[in-house]
């Protein structure tokens, strides 16, 4: 969500480090398997 209400508290107006933020929270392991098991069919 790239609406003001979901960042603009703790990262201002600054997007890039609310994206950085988020993509520093993906489960990458369990990405990865998911994406495995869903190739696999």
């Amino acid at each position: 969500d790239m609406w003001e209400h979901a960042f603009y508290l703790q990262y201002k107006n600054v997007k890039a480090d609310y994206v950085t933020a988020f993509w520093n929270i993906v489960n990458w392991s369990d990405v990865a398997e998911r994406f495995a098991k869903a190739s696999a069919k």
